[in-house]
């Protein structure tokens, strides 16, 4: 919350500076601009893609997690309708293979987990550095102090002829449609 605080707090007195006619190194004046980064990844290139093989992987290790889920309640309904006729011994052993059994499952649940938070990592990876390359160069060229991302939050209100989002996908586009550009 702090870190948000912060952000607004900045933003807001570097618009007001910009406006105000603040001089920035060199003599320039600050020229601002902002993102919709959700709006950006989701709509680059290569992105649906990404999200399908994504979802194609997840189902696969969605149904493990579902099997052992089912395995697992049923092995505590069987217990649960047996236990009146089972010895205490009996009773024991049960209850230690179930918690076991529900152990191996929270334990592979975790595993998959962070393998399809590492997937996805490494899917969308590139498109990431292809956002932040035209970033960096759309920010050269144009010669933009700062580029704010109005999906973080710190944007409370924008002029919307500050809003570089379209200018960012169409430049994506271009460079997909390059040779050896982003994969579609």
């Amino acid at each position: 919350m702090q870190y948000k605080v912060s952000a607004i707090v900045v933003a807001t007195a570097l618009a007001a500076l910009g406006y105000a006619g603040f001089n920035g190194p060199q003599g320039s004046q600050i020229k601002l601009a902002y993102i919709n980064s959700n709006e950006i990844i989701s709509q680059a290139p290569g992105a649906a893609e990404a999200q399908a093989t994504f979802e194609r992987e997840m189902a696969g290790w969605n149904a493990q997690v579902e099997a052992m889920g089912d395995s697992l309640q049923t092995m505590i309904t069987q217990y649960e309708q047996q236990q009146v006729m089972l010895s205490p011994e009996a009773r024991t052993q049960r209850q230690q293979e179930i918690n076991q059994k529900r152990l191996e499952f929270q334990q592979r649940t975790a595993d998959l987990e962070n393998r399809a938070q590492s997937r996805q990592q490494e899917l969308v990876a590139p498109i990431y550095e292809a956002v932040s390359n035209v970033l960096v160069t759309l920010r050269e060229e144009e010669q933009y102090t700062m580029i704010f991302d109005a999906a973080a939050g710190a944007l409370i209100a924008a002029d919307t002829a500050l809003d570089i989002t379209a200018q960012v996908l169409q430049r994506l586009q271009a460079q997909s449609a390059e040779p050896g550009g982003t994969p579609n």
